[in-house]
Parts: structure tokens; C-alpha cells; sequence
């Protein structure tokens, strides 16, 4: 009977707790629905571990990290923010791994005019001497973003691959580096003294601007192409912003001084030891102030001669109510060696057995060397046909990491068959692809015959024919030997 009474007054004291914890707006509302997941949504008040095992997190409002606290976020764990944002007043700690990567994904369009993740002025600073602070790493982040995806405080953005539709996938004046970004409006606002180096660079509208919450970001070693404006100024810095050793190209404009230009600070920026070249302008002004010179010396411009310089630079000579640029002197070879980064490509392809050596109901392995140097390649698919391109059957092709190759397989067809070709990839997130189909003529085999039977035998008896007789008169030979 005590025993029935202890376990009754247990349970109540239990129940009663959890009542209240879920009463206490301070503490995160997270259930736990069994193997399908946690959902958070509330203020964080204490430090906490989203784990793998209660992943995934579904956020059900918005989570907000209180001052001094933090939130760690282990490798692997998958965060869906829906329609909500994380806002961070303490530190958020959220590291992956190269093969364990974070995947933070925001898909529906927010209910509030609100940063996906905001770091508040509050919010812990990255230090990299104490390797301490906020720091987002090793994550594969795609989210639908307005105005931004990451933005404010002075957090590290490091290793991630980010994917995102709307207005700017980061803004902030912390460290942002060795990051992949593509898809949306524009990449990178420089802040304050943000650090910026070795990102890659692929969108529609701004690669990174430099703005007038600037003061002197350090702009270097990033890779843009593709983008309306490669690097844009707006102006108005306090201190002496950077910007060099970058490379861009295949953009509208390499670098921008648009009509709205505060040229406040513009003598004290550093625009040198760029690689700027297969731009339609190097240099695009559109502040209209004749009194203005800009002063864009030492950049590679992809040749030396200036008359064709001057026909990629857009400004006073071509319109004398705008600014001068000064681009003399030049560099006479790039900066740096551009890197030779390119999206999903096919080279190489190959099979085995050889286009005339394919016997009837013989698989045939397909090779390519397929690379993506920007964010990786996602699939390989072999596509073919065997009935004069009617219909097309897909195979996935997989790394063959000894050869460093991808391989597929057609199955062994009928003789006479004619059978056509072609290798389709796609990089990670699938925003590149490509088809190597042998410029639209496709590879193509036809299934030849196994030799007949009777052609065998045939065969066999000549050599064996002929290896005895080979062999009598290696006898004879020896035989005269010894007897002389």
C-alpha cells in the first residue's frame, strides 16, 4: 500500500513539474515527438545541446539564445526554421564536420520582416585567439531570406555552403570565409571591419558590398564570377576599407561605384592586386561628380594593352558627368594565378569493352573524370538508349575512387543492337549541371556476335597444328645437335 501511495505522489510531484516548465515562458517549449524530431520554439535560458539523436529541430516560433547563454548545435543535426528565426542575444555554437555537416534550412517565406539568424550587438564576438564566441561552421544552409539570411553581430562564417532565394545571404562585420554561396540577390555586406577571404561567389545581383556600416573590412582572396556587380562601393567609411587579391569575371560589371555612391573615405580605400578581366566592364561608375577621381591602380585587367582597358571601364570618357577612374598603372600578369575554378564539368569519357568489341548480352562500363571545383559534384547519371533514342533508361554512376573516375553500367543487350549515350551531372545542390553528349552525336556502340562455335574449334585446331609442327622441328633441330 506505501509502496502504491510513493509511486502515486511521484508521479503527481512529475507531472505538476512539467506543467510548470511548460507554463515558464523562459525555458525553450521543445516536445519530443519519438524518433520524428523536436520542436523549439521560445527563449533559451539555459545552456543547451541540440543532439543528433533528437534530431531534427523544427522550430514552431521563433527561438532566441538569451545573454549568456549558450546553444550548441553538434554535427549532423538538421534545423528547420519554417517560418520562423533564431536570434541570438548570447553565443550559438554551431560546428559540423566535413562529413558530418549542420543542415539549416528555412524554405517558407517569414511571417515577420525578420533575419533568419540574427547575432544582437550583444551576441558573443568570435575571438580566434580563445577560439571562443559565436561561430557557424561546416553547415549546408538554404533558406528563403529577407531582408538577410545571417546577419549583424561579429560571429564566424566559416566552410559553409550556402544556397539561399531573396535578399542577401550574409551581412555582418565578423569573420566570413571559405564559404561557398549561391543562388540569391546578393552575397556578402561587409560591416564594421568584417574579415572577408577565400569565398566563392555565385549570384544574381552583388557579390560583396561594401556599405556605409563599413569601416575598413578587409576584402581578399575571394573567387566571384556570374554576378550583376562583382564588387560594389556605396562609400561613406570611417576607416580604410581593402580590397585585394580577388579575382572576378564573367559579371556585368568587375566593380561598381553606383549612382549612389558617398565617395566619404573613397581616397583612403585600397583597390589593388586584383584579377579582373572577361567582365562586359571592368569598371562601372555611375556617381555623377566630374571632381571625383577613383583610384583603381595595380589590377590585372586580363591584357596589357589599355586601349582595350579603356573600353571595359565605364566612366568620365564616357560620360563627362561622371567620376574619373585612374586605372594606370597596371599590372602586367595577374596578382595572383587566377584559380581555375569551374562549375560541374564532363571530360574524358570512355568505355569498356571498346565501341567494337561488344559482344552480345555484354555489360559495358562507362567512365567520365566528372569534377565540380566549387562546391562538389552531387550526381552522375549514365542515360542511354537501344532503340534510336525513343526512349532513354538512367543508371547512376558512382566513384570509383581508385581511379578517380565515375563508372556506369548498360546492360548486356541483344546482337545488333545499336546503343546510344551520353553522361548528365550535377553539382550538390543541383544549381549546376551539364550533358556530355559527344557534341549531340552521342557515343553509340552496336553488339557484334560472339565468334561462332565451329570458328572456334576451327581455330583451335590451326594453332594446335601449328604448335606441333613448330615444335617436331625444334626436335629435329636438337637431334642433329647431338649427333654432331
Amino acid at each position: 500500500m506505501l509502496k502504491k501511495l510513493f509511486l502515486g505522489v511521484l508521479f503527481t510531484v512529475l507531472v505538476s513539474g512539467l506543467l510548470i516548465a511548460g507554463i515558464n515562458l523562459s525555458v525553450t517549449k521543445a516536445v519530443d515527438y519519438g524518433g520524428s524530431g523536436t520542436s523549439v520554439g521560445g527563449i533559451i535560458s539555459q545552456n543547451t545541446t541540440w543532439t543528433l539523436e533528437n534530431s531534427p529541430y523544427t522550430f514552431v516560433d521563433t527561438v532566441t539564445v538569451a545573454k549568456g547563454i549558450t546553444l550548441t548545435i553538434e554535427p549532423g543535426v538538421t534545423v528547420d526554421m519554417d517560418f520562423w528565426s533564431l536570434r541570438v542575444e548570447g553565443t550559438l555554437h554551431a560546428v559540423g564536420n566535413e562529413t558530418h555537416r549542420i543542415k539549416m534550412e528555412a524554405l517558407a517565406q517569414q511571417l515577420d520582416y525578420q533575419w533568419r539568424i540574427y547575432f544582437a550587438d550583444c551576441s558573443t564576438p568570435w575571438d580566434d585567439v580563445t577560439g571562443t564566441g559565436c561561430v557557424i561552421e561546416y553547415a549546408e544552409i538554404n533558406f528563403w531570406c529577407l531582408p538577410s539570411g545571417i546577419h549583424g553581430g561579429a560571429p564566424k562564417i566559416s566552410n559553409n555552403i550556402i544556397q539561399f532565394t531573396g535578399s542577401m545571404a550574409i551581412s555582418t562585420s565578423g569573420i566570413i570565409s571559405n564559404n561557398t554561396i549561391i543562388g540569391g540577390y546578393s552575397a556578402i555586406g561587409a560591416m564594421g571591419n568584417a574579415l572577408v577571404s577565400f569565398n566563392i561567389i555565385d549570384v544574381q545581383e552583388a557579390g560583396i558590398s561594401i556599405g556605409a556600416t563599413a569601416d575598413s573590412p578587409q576584402i581578399t582572396w575571394n573567387f566571384i564570377r556570374g554576378c550583376w556587380n562583382g564588387i560594389i562601393f556605396s562609400g561613406g567609411w570611417i576607416g580604410s576599407p581593402t580590397v585585394a587579391n580577388n579575382t572576378v569575371v564573367d559579371c556585368r560589371n568587375g566593380i561598381s561605384f553606383p549612382h549612389y555612391l558617398n565617395p566619404g573615405g573613397l581616397d583612403r580605400a585600397s583597390i589593388l592586386y586584383n584579377n579582373i578581366y572577361d567582365n562586359i566592364y571592368a569598371v562601372e561608375v555611375g556617381k555623377q561628380d566630374p571632381r571625383i577621381t577613383i583610384n583603381v591602380t595595380y589590377n590585372w585587367w586580363g591584357t596589357t594593352n589599355t586601349s582595350l582597358i579603356d573600353e571595359k571601364i565605364y566612366d568620365q570618357k564616357d560620360d563627362r558627368s561622371l567620376s574619373l577612374v585612374n586605372y594606370v598603372p597596371i599590372l602586367f600578369s595577374p596578382a595572383i594565378a587566377p584559380p581555375n575554378l569551374s562549375p560541374i564539368q564532363i571530360h574524358s569519357v570512355t568505355q569498356e569493352p571498346e565501341q567494337d568489341m561488344v559482344v552480345l548480352y555484354q555489360e559495358v562500363t562507362v567512365r567520365a573524370n566528372v569534377t565540380d571545383q566549387i562546391i562538389g559534384v552531387g550526381d552522375a547519371i549514365l542515360c542511354y538508349s537501344v532503340n534510336g533514342g525513343s526512349t532513354w533508361n538512367y543508371s547512376n554512376m558512382i566513384c570509383n575512387k581508385t581511379l578517380g573516375l565515375y563508372e556506369g553500367i548498360i546492360p548486356g543487350q541483344p546482337e545488333n543492337t545499336l546503343v546510344k549515350y551520353y553522361v548528365h551531372a550535377s553539382d550538390k545542390l543541383h544549381y549546376h549541371y551539364v550533358n556530355e553528349d559527344n557534341h549531340g552525336q552521342y557515343y553509340v556502340y552496336t553488339v557484334i556476335p560472339e565468334f561462332p562455335s565451329t570458328l572456334m574449334l576451327l581455330i583451335l585446331i590451326i594453332l594446335s597444328t601449328l604448335t606441333i609442327i613448330f615444335m617436331k622441328k625444334a626436335t629435329k633441330t636438337n637431334s642433329k645437335s647431338l649427333r654432331l
